[in-house]
């Protein structure tokens, strides 16, 4: 596992993204990491890379992680610690990737590509829930359709 020094040399990526302050685009990009492979949120690092730091209270940590848990369905909790680099004060915040997708903050989907997150379209929904439950349309009968209507050449 990489410490923060590399994480922030290594820039923002499918799994690292920098956010100077805790918000509503944390709790998207980690709703993002969940529906993909995962990822590390570093709280108190500006988008350049440099280190802005926060302040948190003793509080703070869990009302974070009870916003998360509260504003995403299925609802996730990630793993919160606070660092000090540089004299300053960084939260680490990491998801895994959710086993059963797509994960929703606030009834809108994310998708990690690259370095940022995008919504995600109700077919891309649909296709990301057959997924994590491992089917596909295939296993799902057509009430409309007969073997009359398969291509037997295909």
């Amino acid at each position: 596992m990489k410490n923060i020094p590399e994480m922030i040399a290594s820039r923002e990526s499918e799994e690292i993204k920098f956010k100077a302050s805790f918000g509503k685009e944390v709790i998207e990009t980690l709703c993002a990491f969940a529906n993909h492979k995962g990822g590390i949120v570093l709280v108190g690092v500006e988008h350049s890379g440099k280190i802005a730091g926060i302040t948190c209270g003793p509080e703070t940590v869990q009302t974070w992680v009870n916003q998360i848990k509260q504003s995403t369905i299925p609802s996730i909790i990630p793993d919160i610690e606070l660092s000090r680099e540089e004299g300053k004060q960084v939260a680490v915040i990491r998801i895994g990737e959710f086993p059963v997708k797509p994960v929703a903050f606030r009834d809108r989907y994310f998708k990690r590509v690259a370095n940022s997150n995008h919504r995600l379209s109700v077919t891309e929904i649909a296709n990301l829930h057959l997924q994590s439950l491992q089917l596909s349309w295939d296993s799902h009968p057509s009430g409309r359709s007969t073997l009359a209507d398969l291509a037997t050449d295909k």
